[in-house]
């Protein structure tokens, strides 16, 4: 083995694994201009679909970044959910649930269909385009870590060669079984492992037997399989999935011949031609990282959390993981935030990958408490609401914050996503969405005199009704359906502040006696400088 000799490389972030959450992480730094390497040991981005429904708030953070479109453009509409029946060759489909994104009403993005394969493409092409450096054929060996930086050693994938990067943070994205976290020493909690499956590729014609139907996700009783399919109308491929079951042979050849057998009594066609791509056995569980920190090194996707496809939310977790970790670096770098930032990432998005989880889990069991949209949209930051409480007096409600609120009833309290809220502004419609992401915004009445002072670090965007009049002439965006007072709890001297990451992290109904040092005390603590009231 060779050791590659010269200065050590330096970077700032350097991100393990570069599949679908280490390429965001790259996307979501390199796009507040903290240089960042991805390392990966595959030779290239995934070759198999793997994830499929990009959730309406991981698209609002693909739009942020500026490839909303492409992911519409790469993926499918839909319908959003399975149908049952015993073959495809059956008269009618029956439908389980509610196939219509309800998300559309509350959010500017609604979900999407995008295979894996086909999106990390695309967050590749876009975090090189920021600057972001991406390595494959690399693989992680070793950490050290000490008080101002971690040392990661790295080897090419045929350990003929070796070298060290040194960082001042690492993000371990590297999967289910995750070296990193292994190498730390952090444990998991949850149900723990819950069975083998094959995920098998094919192609087949299997417009005679759908006849024009819209069979986008499909159990199959009589195979035993969920059907699936991939890639978008243009380039349509199949997925099958079947359990990996005792006395089935696992050998590539022998899924591949069952995957065969199977599409056939799928399709209720013993004669149909396949071609099988790839038929591949992994292992489902629900496992969730003790800790999702341990000093300068942060768990992000399935390193910090593993769980089953249902619902389509792991993919998904990850890519917010990601967002929510990738300002606080950003921040803290820049020497705009304390260090005590960081340590907020567990803080929250522990608590909400335990949430997805057991949401995860009752729908596996057909009895989920809550709705597609509100594990979307409506979880909550619970440590946030106690940390920056409502700028009222009174401070936070009483009683342990849930930790998911119903998006379509939008409290507007600490902690949660900021509401989407049309607005016209110039001429052009956009979302209160469309205002979060390069720092701190404050949003406030048009007609509001208490929040004409500058705060450093803030920015004031007013909201006016529709019609109204703005004192003073100063640009405001318009409230087109008049609704944003409702959905963000406050008044005509209200305000809430809004983190970069899209959610609220101090709010005040008015703008009562002491209102601006309230917010001022805010802004800081949101920073991880001191506390706030």
């Amino acid at each position: 083995m060779r050791v590659r000799q010269g200065p050590e490389q330096q970077v700032r972030v350097l991100v393990v694994g570069g599949s679908l959450s280490g390429l965001s992480a790259a996307l979501f730094l390199a796009a507040r201009g903290v240089e960042c390497l991805v390392v990966e040991q595959r030779p290239g981005t995934s070759a198999h679909p793997r994830a499929r429904l990009v959730t309406a708030r991981s698209m609002e953070l693909f739009r942020s970044v500026g490839i909303e479109e492409q992911v519409r453009e790469a993926g499918d509409p839909g319908p959003i959910g399975f149908v049952v029946v015993d073959t495809l060759a059956d008269e009618h489909y029956v439908p389980t649930g509610n196939h219509d994104d309800e998300t559309l009403g509350i959010s500017p993005t609604g979900m999407r269909l995008c295979d894996q394969q086909r999106l990390e493409p695309l967050l590749l092409s876009r975090a090189r385009e920021l600057g972001a450096e991406i390595r494959f054929g690399t693989r992680f060996e070793g950490l050290e870590q000490d008080a101002d930086g971690v040392t990661a050693t790295l080897g090419s994938v045929d350990g003929e060669e070796r070298w060290t990067v040194r960082c001042d943070y690492l993000l371990a994205a590297d999967g289910i079984r995750s070296p990193v976290r292994e190498a730390l020493g952090i444990g998991r909690h949850g149900p723990g492992p819950l069975g083998r499956s094959v995920s098998a590729i094919f192609d087949a014609d299997l417009d005679p037997v759908i006849r024009g139907r819209r069979a986008m996700a499909v159990i199959v009783r009589r195979a035993g399989a969920f059907l699936f399919a991939r890639g978008n109308s243009e380039a349509r491929k199949w997925q099958l999935g079947f359990p990996l079951s005792d006395g089935i042979d696992a050998s590539p050849e022998g899924l591949r011949e069952r995957t065969r057998e199977l599409a056939r009594v799928a399709a209720d066609d013993p004669d149909l031609e396949i071609t099988v791509h790839s038929a591949m056995a992994w292992e489902s569980a629900a496992l969730v990282a003790d800790r999702f920190r341990d000093g300068r090194v942060f768990l992000v996707g399935d390193s910090a959390h593993a769980m089953p496809p249902a619902g389509g939310f792991g993919g998904n977790t990850g890519v917010q993981d990601a967002h929510n970790l990738a300002w606080k670096l950003a921040a803290v770098l820049d020497g705009s935030a304390g260090g005590a930032l960081l340590d907020t990432y567990d803080a929250e998005r522990r608590p909400v990958a335990d949430f997805t989880v057991r949401e995860t889990m009752a729908r596996i069991g057909q009895s989920s408490a809550e709705t597609r949209a509100t594990v979307q949209l409506g979880y909550r930051y619970p440590s946030l609401a106690e940390e920056v409480p409502d700028g009222d007096a009174g401070g936070a409600a009483k009683g342990e914050p849930p930790v998911a609120e119903n998006p379509f009833e939008p409290s507007g309290r600490p902690g949660t996503r900021a509401p989407h809220v049309v607005l016209e502004h110039e001429g052009r419609r956009i979302s209160t969405l469309d205002l979060f992401g390069e720092g701190f915004v404050l949003l406030a009445d048009a007609g509001a005199t208490t929040w004409r002072t500058e705060v450093p670090g803030v920015a004031l965007r007013r909201i006016s009704g529709p019609g109204e009049r703005v004192p003073g002439g100063d640009p405001a965006y318009v409230d087109v359906d008049g609704i944003f007072r409702t959905a963000y709890g406050v008044g005509p001297d209200g305000a809430a502040l809004i983190r970069p990451d899209g959610f609220i992290g101090w709010r005040t109904a008015d703008g009562s006696a002491g209102a601006l040092d309230r917010l001022r005390s805010a802004a800081l603590a949101l920073r991880g400088h001191g506390s706030a009231g």
